[in-house]
């Protein structure tokens, strides 16, 4: 079965996992050791067992506690005496570019520098990177692949390229930014030169963006789609939730769709195998 919970999602910082019966991931640390680890204790799994982490950018929302969760996973399998101490870490050479200075002492065999079009092999996990467009040096999403299913992580995207539309079509399930209400966002306080950023193609996917992705992207076996990377600022979990809701339902399209949430992971959702 493939397994994922957003553990932490938002403007103050982000971290997913994903697991099968045989592999452990965990995608993103933008948030402190402590608030993953207390995330994944409510989902009742443990930072040692962690074969990978994954990395989709450099921006500190993202990365800004992977070198404590790096160290806390050596200090913890010291203790019961793995074989292995190293969780390795992967990420584009242009994330890696920001990702040494905190990772001055990891072990070099540890750090795994990846590239669109790679396929990361793990025992019954296969995870594909995708470019995106966000204004990072190299920042990717992530499709896992396990057996028939197919999971899209896919925030900090100012657009949806027809490229990643084709990429991630089909997936059993999503988790998919919708990050600001269009309107809150202009009127809102924060300085012209930000809002533009965020309103540009190199930005981030408003709440009426991602409904009409999800249009193009979805088919008959979509079974989730979670909302996340919220703004704090600029959305609100119901008008998120009321918007995409509305611009699915107008184009007869059924999913069931998830908050995902700052300070609280979700719950460990199960994807069905296709038949």
């Amino acid at each position: 079965m493939l397994r994922f919970s957003v553990l932490a999602s938002g403007s103050s910082g982000n971290a997913v996992y994903v697991e099968t019966d045989k592999t452990r991931i965990l995608i993103d640390a933008g948030v402190a050791c402590k608030h993953i680890e207390a995330a994944m204790a409510e989902i009742s799994v443990s930072l040692e067992d962690l074969d990978a982490i994954l990395v989709t950018h450099e921006h500190s929302d993202h990365i800004k506690g992977i070198g404590v969760v790096a160290r806390k996973v050596i200090s913890e399998r010291r203790k019961k005496e793995y074989d292995r101490l190293e969780v390795p870490i992967y990420a584009t050479e242009g994330s890696w570019h920001d990702l040494h200075g905190l990772m001055k002492d990891y072990c070099e065999a540890s750090r795994k520098v990846i590239a669109v079009g790679d396929q990361l092999e793990f025992e019954d996990l296969l995870i594909e990177p995708f470019p995106l467009s966000h204004d990072a040096r190299e920042p990717v999403g992530y499709i896992f692949y396990h057996g028939s299913n197919k999971l899209t992580l896919a925030t900090d995207l100012g657009y949806m390229s027809s490229r990643v539309k084709e990429t991630v079509a089909d997936s059993d399930a999503y988790i998919l930014e919708s990050n600001h209400d269009v309107n809150m966002l202009r009127v809102g306080p924060y300085p012209w030169y930000l809002k533009k950023r965020i309103l540009s193609d190199k930005g981030h996917l408003s709440n009426e963006a991602a409904g009409e992705a999800l249009i193009d992207i979805m088919s008959e076996r979509t079974q989730d789609v979670l909302l996340a990377h919220l703004s704090q600022e600029n959305n609100y979990p119901d008008l998120a939730e009321i918007t995409v809701q509305g611009i699915l339902e107008a184009a007869s399209k059924k999913v069931r769709l998830h908050r995902t949430y700052p300070d609280k992971p979700t719950p460990l959702l199960e994807i069905k195998p296709r038949e």
